[in-house]
């Protein structure tokens, strides 16, 4: 017969047991995410908070994070109604700029902003061609608009997988170097960075040896004459200190990147309908926008370069219209080249440029050197 003192071990015994399973239980299911705890379709319902969390490879303090995606967060929230919190990372928290179109579509993150230089051999292959040299004339608004209607006959390639949030340019890169850009011929002989093969190929075709060096080593580089002489933004060159050790450039734009900022699909799919709705046709354009926006402040400051480069005994060279179609002849074997690497990928390569330089004099820039 069981004693009473073990009869009341066993009955405790099973009631702490079942209470600790209650409430492993209640712990698992109160984990869950919007998307799990939403409707049974997995769309969030419409009472969740939807955290949509964003992967930005700039620094929380540099013109990118200020001027878009901070004012971007607080849009998306007044937008939604609070519906939708926003979280950005920065400084490539979560994913380098290299590693943003992987990191969107597997799920890492619901957002990131990314260069189209990075991705040669991806689904962005297309969105390349607008950072040839000299493309768009330099100017961000019409690099902008060029792209979204050249990129639009490309959707699907492009956009396979993720749903776009933007595309557009930031501002323009100019020929910077260690002494005086006085003539056509100012990289002969001389070291240039280049930073892809494109790049590499436009250094040999103005004469010069081109050498890798990583962005973080740019000063360093200069200062110890491994190069003389690279391409970059304004912004980039004031915010660097370059002017100590290459206080010379070329006040004509070269070439322009073309950003973009993916959205996964997944994510987007997991939304009620009408903020679907409002993503694609407000939320998304409001990011192009303030993109745009970034560029025109950012060059708002260029007398401000100007000014310190010649206090740090450099010269500001424009070359006549004549000479620049000149040195923008240079650039012809890296656009034949683009062409040649689109049809290797199974693009209709020389089509495309065709679109491209169409497209570009519908927006008012003439690019005469590919004539």
């Amino acid at each position: 017969m069981m004693k009473p003192i073990e009869k009341k071990w066993k009955l405790f015994l099973f009631t702490f047991v079942s209470l600790l399973v209650l409430t492993l239980a209640a712990c698992g299911s109160s984990d869950k995410s919007s998307t799990e705890s939403g409707k049974s379709d997995g769309k969030a319902s419409d009472d969740d908070v939807i955290e949509l969390v964003v992967n930005s490879w700039f620094s929380s303090d540099a013109d990118v994070p200020n001027n878009v995606w901070k004012p971007w967060e607080k849009y998306v929230e007044e937008k939604t109604e609070g519906r939708v919190k926003v979280t950005v990372h920065y400084n490539g928290a979560l994913a380098a700029s290299n590693e943003v179109l992987e990191g969107v579509k597997s799920g890492l993150f619901d957002v990131g902003d990314t260069i189209a230089l990075y991705y040669e051999d991806s689904q962005l292959f297309p969105l390349t061609i607008g950072e040839l040299p000299f493309a768009a004339g330099g100017d961000p608004d019409k690099a902008a608009e060029i792209m979204k209607e050249f990129s639009a006959e490309y959707l699907d390639e492009i956009w396979d997988g993720v749903v776009k949030v933007g595309v557009g340019s930031p501002p323009p890169n100019y020929a910077f170097s260690t002494k005086p850009i006085d003539n056509l011929n100012y990289m002969k002989g001389k070291t240039a960075r280049a930073s892809t093969e494109l790049e590499a190929l436009l250094v040999e075709s103005m004469g010069g040896a081109p050498t890798q060096v990583s962005f973080e080593e740019l000063y360093n580089s200069l200062d110890k004459g491994m190069i003389e002489t690279f391409f970059t933004t304004k912004d980039v060159f004031a915010a660097m200190q370059l002017a100590d050790v290459a206080p010379n450039y070329l006040d004509q734009p070269v070439k322009i990147a073309v950003g973009t900022a993916l959205m996964n699909e997944d994510f987007f799919n997991s939304l009620p309908k009408d903020l679907q709705t409002l993503f694609a046709e407000d939320i998304n354009p409001k990011w192009e926008e303030l993109y745009k926006e970034n560029a025109r402040k950012v060059m708002e400051r260029n007398d401000e370069v100007a000014k310190m480069a010649k206090e740090s005994g450099g010269t500001v060279t424009k070359f006549s219209e004549k000479e620049l179609l000149e040195l923008q002849q240079y650039a012809v074997p890296v656009w034949e080249q683009w062409v040649k690497n689109a049809n290797e990928k199974g693009y209709p390569g020389d089509e495309m440029l065709k679109r491209y330089i169409e497209i570009s004099k519908k927006h008012g820039v003439e690019l005469e050197f590919l004539k």
